[in-house]
């Protein structure tokens, strides 16, 4: 494995540890439509085509999946969370984005989790593209308390959820 591989390995292993910690978080979300939202962020982060298969884009996708988590754990999604992810690659993360890696909770996570998209993601997003559409659009009309104004190719992260809907 020659360098490039090796960095690449460790930024999708503390992607997958990431993705392993917002699972109690996303739980825990009251309303259904933030549930549905951030699987469909992390469903993003977990996509080649929504990140980028190089060192940039797997840099830029550990920091959205970091700002998620960091969110998640305070209870509160801001920024690009509030809405769900827009189509195409991720964007670099504005500058002021970074006062929240400075505040003390946030910590930088490892793990070696080969695999695809997490089983409770895909319960929150359902079977079917219409399903989402309409969950989209009751979410927008739905106020929420908590918001204000894996290797590519899917990780598999073998997670078995039993949660009442």
């Amino acid at each position: 494995m020659n360098g490039e591989e090796k960095i690449w390995e460790n930024l999708d292993a503390e992607f997958d540890h990431c993705v392993v910690d917002m699972k109690p978080h996303v739980l825990k979300l009251q309303h259904r439509s933030e549930r549905q939202r951030c699987a469909l962020w992390i469903k993003k982060l977990c996509e080649p085509s929504g990140a980028g298969t190089g060192r940039e884009g797997r840099k830029i996708r550990n920091l959205y999946a970091k700002l998620l988590l960091h969110m998640l754990k305070r209870g509160v999604l801001e920024g690009p969370f509030t809405h769900k992810p827009e189509p195409g690659i991720l964007k670099t993360l504005p500058s002021y984005m970074s006062i929240y890696f400075d505040e003390p909770n946030s910590t930088i996570v490892r793990s070696s989790s080969p695999g695809c998209l997490p089983d409770w993601v895909m319960g929150e997003l359902g079977n079917s593209e219409s399903k989402h559409e309409e969950s989209w659009r009751t979410s927008s009309k739905e106020a929420s308390p908590l918001a204000t104004p894996l290797s590519y190719g899917y990780r598999h992260l073998a997670w078995k959820i039993n949660r009442p809907n």
